[in-house]
């Protein structure tokens, strides 16, 4: 697999890992041979997703007047703001790094929602999207479910 000037974005509601792809060569006898690493380059928190609905609702009299419907809204759009902020820092990144292939991870039940918010640039580049919440996973295996 070709990965010069790869990049691979790791993202979830609470937070995203921007990691670049270096090569490294060796030659081990008479023979080259290249290997990958991952650099992590950016990173960055999603405060608003950590927050509970009672914190974001509550009055200084409490939560009288907040129906469950009511919360279930607001969570929704929480949500999919959060979406749009990923997104859009997805695409900031991508016009700012320019990169030739764009590897992304992104947790199954949003997945769909996010690839909607991309920009054209960033969906010319997406190479490879994978459903799954990878944010904790280790940078020596990342590259592994790429493969």
């Amino acid at each position: 697999m070709k990965l010069d000037n790869t990049m691979i974005i790791v993202a979830n509601l609470g937070e995203l890992k921007e990691y670049h792809v270096q090569k490294h060569e060796a030659i081990v006898g008479n023979d080259l041979k290249i290997s990958y690493a991952l650099e992590l380059h950016h990173a960055m928190d999603y405060i608003d997703a950590h927050k509970k609905m009672q914190d974001v609702v509550s009055d200084s009299a409490g939560r009288f007047g907040n129906s469950i419907g009511e919360e279930h809204n607001l969570e929704n759009e929480r949500k999919k703001r959060t979406i749009e902020d990923v997104a859009n820092d997805i695409n900031a990144i991508i016009e700012k790094e320019k990169p030739k292939q764009l590897f992304l991870a992104f947790p199954q039940e949003l997945n769909a929602q996010l690839l909607e918010a991309l920009s054209a640039e960033t969906k010319n580049v997406l190479t490879k999207n994978i459903a799954s919440d990878l944010v904790k996973t280790n940078k020596e295996k990342l590259l592994s479910y790429f493969e």
